[in-house]
């Protein structure tokens, strides 16, 4: 893969002078008292339908117009699969999970292709794994996650299966001072009344936000059949692990009575905290969004995508993007059809939390956001998303949250596509 980076000098000046669309400007100005706006934003691209070939990224700092492309140009972020990267709020600064190689690291940029590691850490040994995940909380700290299963037994010999006991393994990391680790955890996570009576055991988190001194954990659920030594998909009530934070300890779970699923999502964002201090999780297939509310289930609010769409389909979705004001962008696919690359059922959404209603949003059909990761509001208060259909070009998407149309939204820059790559988010 390397080998597809080496150009002569002027080949870089050319593909730089297309892909890195007005760098000779100054960076926008802030257009919102809580931003300090971005100098750059990390367009990422992956190759091959599970990442396995490799995931490029560019630094730009304008995503208005112009043309990006990664023929023969981009920083190839180091993993074994797709890279799960974030970036500084300021955009100054690239964070990666070396997914399978069990490290994480911290890059500068000065834009364009031009990537620079300033610190890497292998954890590894701390969270069990070279396959954690991990979510970026904020600029100074970042959560890595796992979950190690021990199948437990009444007798020496194995042959009387009691459950399934699974261990949480929890690390913070300070992005600010050489992505050193701060609190190390391990705990056996609290079983429900429910888990005793179907024999279900969580296997996988995902996806924490913090809020009021606590950590909220997604996760998913399955059931060990010990007569056929393999486990089995079954239906339960949608759930999540509370700890205190920074510490990362006393840990308990919490039930929701409305939905019924996995809260750990897939690479996407699942759970944001809004200015009024609650929390919103997406959860289930179908999809409802779910509150948080004093550090547990709010079971009054529910929100049923698939109603509030209206669109006579049942609807999934991995995960979602919080805007402000109670309004968020959610990628869903047609439960009908699936969420593979092949099918490409995807659209996105428009919710709004507080009026308690959805848009589907008029973008182009043919999509596949399974692996979407992340995306931003702009320095222009619009929000984000590279959004390409399946082997073609696309645009940069940029949505007016205070639109209420299916058409809120313009196009900036120029996506090249081909077959075999995807984008998994502007970040």
């Amino acid at each position: 893969m390397k080998s597809l980076f080496k150009k002569s000098a002027l080949l870089f000046s050319i593909i730089a002078s297309v892909a890195f669309v007005g760098c000779d400007t100054e960076p926008d100005k802030i257009i919102d008292g809580n931003s300090k706006g971005k100098a750059f934003y990390h367009v990422v691209m992956a190759i091959g339908e599970g990442g396995d070939d490799g995931t490029l990224s560019q630094a730009i700092p304008d995503l208005t117009k112009g043309t990006i492309s990664f023929d023969g140009f981009g920083f190839e972020v180091p993993s074994t699969r797709t890279a799960r990267v974030y970036a500084s709020n300021d955009g100054k600064f690239l964070y990666n999970l070396n997914y399978g190689g069990g490290t994480v690291a911290k890059f500068s940029t000065t834009g364009g292709q031009s990537y620079t590691k300033i610190n890497e850490t292998n954890v590894q040994y701390a969270i069990g794994t070279t396959n954690p995940r991990w979510t970026k909380v904020d600029d100074q700290t970042a959560l890595l996650h796992n979950v190690i299963t021990e199948h437990k037994y009444n007798d020496a010999a194995g042959t009387d299966y009691k459950y399934t006991a699974a261990t949480a393994y929890l690390v913070s990391i300070d992005l600010e001072n050489k992505m050193s680790m701060g609190a190390v955890e391990r705990f056996e996570i609290p079983r429900t009344a429910e888990d005793s009576a179907k024999n279900l055991h969580v296997w996988r988190i995902d996806a924490p936000v913090v809020k009021n001194g606590k950590a909220f954990y997604g996760v998913a659920k399955r059931k060990y059949d010990a007569t056929t030594g393999k486990n089995v998909n079954l239906e339960y009530a949608s759930m999540s692990i509370v700890v205190d934070y920074p510490s990362l300890t006393n840990p308990k779970v919490i039930t929701s009575t409305v939905a019924k699923g996995s809260t750990y999502g897939y690479r996407t964002p699942v759970a944001h905290a809004d200015e009024k201090g609650d929390i919103y999780q997406i959860a289930g297939s179908p999809a409802y969004i779910l509150k948080i509310k004093d550090n547990d289930y709010d079971n009054s609010f529910e929100f049923n995508l698939s109603e509030k769409l209206g669109l006579g389909i049942q609807v999934a979705s991995n995960g979602w993007f919080y805007v402000g004001n109670g309004i968020g962008y959610v990628p869903y696919y047609d439960i009908a059809k699936g969420n593979s690359a092949a099918a490409a059922a995807w659209g996105v959404a428009r919710v709004d939390l507080y009026n308690g209603t959805a848009i589907k949003m008029n973008v182009p059909g043919s999509l596949w956001l399974q692996q979407y990761q992340y995306s931003v509001k702009g320095n222009d208060g619009k929000f984000y998303m590279a959004l390409a259909p399946v082997g073609a070009e696309g645009y940069v998407y940029m949505f007016d949250p205070s639109s209420t149309s299916p058409d809120g939204f313009t196009t900036g820059a120029k996506l090249q596509g081909s077959a075999g790559q995807f984008y998994i988010g502007i970040f």
